[in-house]
């Protein structure tokens, strides 16, 4: 999904670290901005994916599969 810079760079960081502690709770609770290396994850921002879409490709999950299951 695009989001065509809906957010700021902050905004969109911010709300991937909130989708990362939601989705990932159990494994990665205290997930911090500082723990991430946004270098890695600046190009998808760029592109204008979603935070949710950047989150889904990092941890390499397709989301349809699960609809579908």
């Amino acid at each position: 999904m695009r989001v065509t810079m809906l957010y700021s760079w902050v905004q969109w960081r911010a709300s991937v670290v909130a989708i990362i502690r939601y989705d990932f709770s159990g494994v990665l609770p205290n997930v911090n901005d500082g723990d991430i290396d946004w270098n890695a994850w600046r190009p998808l921002y760029e592109e204008g994916r979603s935070p949710q879409f950047a989150v889904d490709s990092a941890f390499v999950r397709d989301l349809r599969k699960s609809i579908s299951a």
